[in-house]
């Protein structure tokens, strides 16, 4: 067997949107020779990026959203007023709790379920607000998550301020002799929560997609389950799972004309706009479209000629430019994809901070399938020479403790594909655990390189993570897997599984990790 390569930290020079360099860290790969236990593939083999499957067709829609900010969102706003106006009153001036700032919390008891285990280190171990329940509201759930330290590897800051960013869809699928749910209570719905990393405080933003009828402007809201999310300079790329990306500009954002708990319209009716109750909006600018998806939708095998489910996002900087937008495909057998977009820097001559195109349509870098793993919900790649490339990918395993991976294309390590847990070492015993990360169903990972500390840019190299799981008490956990988070509640009050946590990415307690 060869001898493994220590988790050292690679510095790496990326080309920043500035123009200017940053050395970044990164975790280096392991080669190791297989096991004797190995699994047949390797757990990442690169596949046939060429085809339709993965080219996604552009649509500007700037024109549109200028024009809709001219005509009727005339109060433009930022990331200061949305994170230090506490905005208090409603729109018809009456004070309403609903309309505040809220605030993220510390983590207890129970709920540390949802953040990766001890003894790793946690930088951040946050979980909502209670009161108006976004801890453990069943019709809101929090997807995709990505921050400004990816956004600008520079400083961490965009407008001046180091934020999360967290996708949000509205569960409301029809049941037996129910309607389905319409306008503000439409099924996946999508928001965005920004919250300040400094003060821990946060507001949620309904995102907007503008129209165009004649010579009328309108919006209307945007749809999807958000299951994926890149900030990247000025933009918010968010995931549309099964018809491509949509692209939101925060320098755009706007405040609307009506607003509060009990404003359930949106749009712009009679001169006046509003946005299901929230007071700001987030204008969408681009769209990549393509055909609908179906292959990450079930347990059956993915047509290798099938456009791709778009479930998850990250950012790629480390190869140098054109930088890497990476989506990944859940898929609940093996064979999940992942696609690497070319993203041009906000320095390229033709659509800076957007991705790179050929004839009005996307350029694919490379492409992979995810032979060794299922069940996909979060992932990122990172490059080091002419090594194979890294993967950081976390399988989804609900209430019991979840799969945190690093890989790479060509490992062929035996993976824990097979299952959240294992059949009981001894008949009728307790089954056996094979998670190895935070319960609560894991959502999304986003890397955040350097944040601006006491006047200096000071490198940081941390991993972030998002969980949405919620304790209901229904069905009963299984009273032979004690280590089900949900086991023993009642669903009165529920368990909030729903935490955003960071930690070291270099940690060889996390690299090491499979």
């Amino acid at each position: 067997m060869k001898a493994r390569r220590s988790f050292k930290t690679l510095t790496m020079s990326l080309a920043l949107a500035t123009g200017a360099a940053l050395m970044t860290a990164l975790p280096a790969s392991s080669a190791t020779t297989a096991p004797a236990n190995a699994q047949p593939l390797p757990s990442a083999v690169q596949t046939h990026a060429s085809g339709p499957k993965f080219q996604l067709t552009s649509s500007n829609q700037k024109a549109a959203a200028d024009k809709l900010l001219a005509d009727h969102l005339t109060t433009r706003a930022n990331l200061s007023d949305v994170l230090t106006n506490q905005q208090f009153p409603n729109s018809a001036g009456v004070t309403e709790d609903w309309m505040k700032l809220r605030e993220m919390r510390s983590c207890a008891g129970k709920e540390r379920g949802a953040l990766p285990p001890d003894p790793i280190n946690k930088v951040v171990d946050w979980c909502w607000q209670k009161s108006h329940g976004d801890d453990v509201t069943t019709d809101w759930f929090p997807q995709g998550m990505s921050t400004t330290g990816t956004a600008d590897g520079a400083d961490g800051q965009i407008q001046g301020r180091s934020a999360v960013a967290v996708a949000w869809h509205y569960e409301n699928k029809p049941k037996q002799n129910e309607p389905v749910g319409t306008g503000c209570q439409t099924h996946n719905l999508l928001k965005l929560s920004f919250i300040d990393r400094e003060t821990k405080k946060y507001r949620h933003v309904l995102l907007a997609e503008p129209t165009v009828s004649g010579t009328d402007s309108n919006f209307k809201f945007v749809t999807g389950h958000g299951g994926g999310i890149v900030w990247y300079g000025n933009y918010i790329y968010v995931t549309d799972t099964i018809r491509g990306l949509r692209v939101f500009d925060i320098n755009k954002m706007a405040k609307v004309d009506s607003y509060g708990e009990g404003v359930s319209t949106y749009g712009v009716n009679g001169g006046k706009s509003s946005a299901c109750g929230y007071g700001y909006v987030l204008p969408q600018v681009h769209f990549y479209s393509q055909p609908s998806c179906t292959s990450g939708t079930g347990d059956r095998t993915v047509a290798p000629t099938e456009p791709i489910c778009h479930s998850w996002l990250s950012l790629d900087k480390t190869s140098g430019k054109p930088y890497k937008l990476v989506s990944g495909e859940y898929h609940m057998g093996p064979g999940g994809r992942v696609v690497r977009y070319q993203l041009n820097d906000f320095g390229a001559a033709t659509h800076p901070g957007l991705l790179n195109l050929s004839g009005n349509k996307t350029v694919v870098e490379d492409a992979y399938t995810l032979s060794g793993y299922t069940n996909v919900q979060g992932g990122m790649t990172w490059s080091e020479g002419t090594a194979p490339l890294n993967f950081a990918l976390q399988k989804s395993c609900s209430n019991v403790p979840n799969v945190f991976a690093k890989t790479w294309v060509g490992d062929t390590r035996a993976t824990r594909t097979t299952g959240c847990t294992g059949a009981p070492l001894t008949p009728g015993g307790p089954r056996v655990q094979k998670g190895n990360w935070s319960a609560g169903t894991v959502e999304a990972l986003s890397h955040w390189p350097k944040r601006h500390i006491d006047g200096a840019n000071v490198e940081v190299n941390e991993l972030w993570g998002l969980t949405e799981g919620v304790c209901t008490g229904t069905p009963t956990p299984k009273t032979d897997e004690p280590f089900d988070v949900c086991t023993g509640e009642s669903g009165s009050p529920r368990l909030s599984l729903r935490a955003i946590y960071a930690v070291g990415f270099g940690d060889p307690l996390v690299q090491g990790l499979h």
